[in-house]
């Protein structure tokens, strides 16, 4: 009976441990993108999509950058270690990650930014234009990069050439990976937008889903990791 209760109270205080990390990580996240939110939300409420909201929302999701890659971090150090120190982990790698997410990110979403534009307002009424299929697929691509190049820079430092070289042959090598999280992405939209029961969701979905990119790519970057140790990389 003790090795059962013992048992008990082992997987108990686990699962208590990761729904308290997952709620802080996510936490952290919110409360550095409160601009990004409030700017969403407004969106959202009032339906308006015009050149200077799309400005606003653009400049509001630049801390994006850097929030996400210290939860990816966070959430990587959690799948290799299993315990974590939410708070430490994730402001160090907030700080430590903080100029290359930025660089990143921004380049990311400034070509997202265009596509979006070039969707709304300079295509003609078919959606199968070829300016229209070139910037969804530029979408597209630009998304699916970023499932690598985060992910690998919450993890090494590497010079940022080597960073896109990288998130290239992966997404080619393991674009299976890239699908899932899309898929998972889209799963939790779709519950949190349709399931009113769902409306504690968002307080863990973000934490939620950078742990599984993380999980899912962690043999991609341990293969990084013995591919480059004798080259005196530098592992987070």
């Amino acid at each position: 009976m003790s090795k059962e209760r013992e048992f008990g109270e082992g997987v108990i205080f686990t699962i208590t441990n990761y729904v308290w990390w997952f709620f802080l990580g996510n936490f952290y996240f919110c409360i550095l993108n409160i601009p990004f939110i409030f700017v969403a939300v407004g969106m959202r409420i009032y339906g308006t999509v015009d050149m200077n909201m799309i400005s606003i929302l653009m400049f509001s999701s630049i801390p994006i950058g850097p929030a996400l890659t210290a939860l990816l971090s966070l959430m990587g150090k959690l799948t290799r270690e299993g315990d974590i120190d939410v708070t430490k982990d994730f402001f160090k790698a907030y700080k430590v990650n903080f100029l290359d997410s930025i660089l990143f990110w921004t380049l990311g979403l400034s070509i997202l930014t265009l596509a979006w534009v070039n969707i709304l307002f300079f295509n003609d009424s078919s959606s199968f234009t070829i300016t229209g299929i070139i910037s969804k697929i530029m979408i597209f691509a630009c998304i699916a990069l970023g499932f690598y190049i985060f992910p690998i820079i919450s993890r090494f430092y590497f010079k940022k050439k080597d960073v896109l070289v990288l998130s290239l042959i992966y997404l080619i090598k393991k674009i299976y990976v890239c699908i899932i999280c899309i898929a998972a992405a889209y799963m939790l939209w779709f519950i949190l937008i349709t399931i009113k029961l769902a409306v504690i969701l968002p307080l863990f979905s973000v934490s939620i889903l950078c742990y599984l990119v993380m999980l899912l790519e962690k043999g991609m970057l341990q293969e990084i990791e013995e591919k480059y140790i004798n080259k005196d990389i530098e592992v987070q």
